[in-house]
């Protein structure tokens, strides 16, 4: 933070013909730990997101998935009724029921993951 001096010293020197140029100095960044930022969750309501609900997976060799024709049934991993995870931008945010409304599947929140905690790397601790 420059003081009053600094700001006159600059303001008198916007008079001379030839402006006056020096070195900038910037005070030293000094890490804190456990540095705590918090802001309002207003700020993010306008933000897109990805959200893919994961049914099932399975494994298939390029032949079978060559072989696939509209009409085909590929089984998955897990039943019809089990709890299924909700991911957002690929990680794991909740586990829910799927259900049928209107022709249209929804999903009954049971478990919301706790918030993943990431160093300053941006790998998950």
């Amino acid at each position: 933070m420059i003081n009053e001096d600094e700001i006159r010293q600059f303001l008198s020197g916007l008079d001379q013909e030839t402006p006056a140029i020096k070195k900038v100095q910037f005070p030293e960044f000094k890490e804190t730990a456990g540095l705590d930022i918090r802001i309002s969750l207003n700020y993010l309501e306008d933000v897109r997101v990805e959200v893919t609900a994961e049914l099932g997976e399975v494994e298939m060799t390029i032949g079978d998935l060559l072989k696939l024709k509209e009409g085909s049934i590929i089984k998955l991993n897990r039943a019809a009724g089990e709890i299924i995870d909700l991911m957002i931008n690929g990680v794991k945010f909740c586990r829910g029921e799927v259900l049928v409304i209107n022709d249209l599947f929804a999903l009954r929140v049971h478990f919301i993951s706790p918030p993943q905690v990431f160093n300053r790397e941006g790998n998950r601790e």
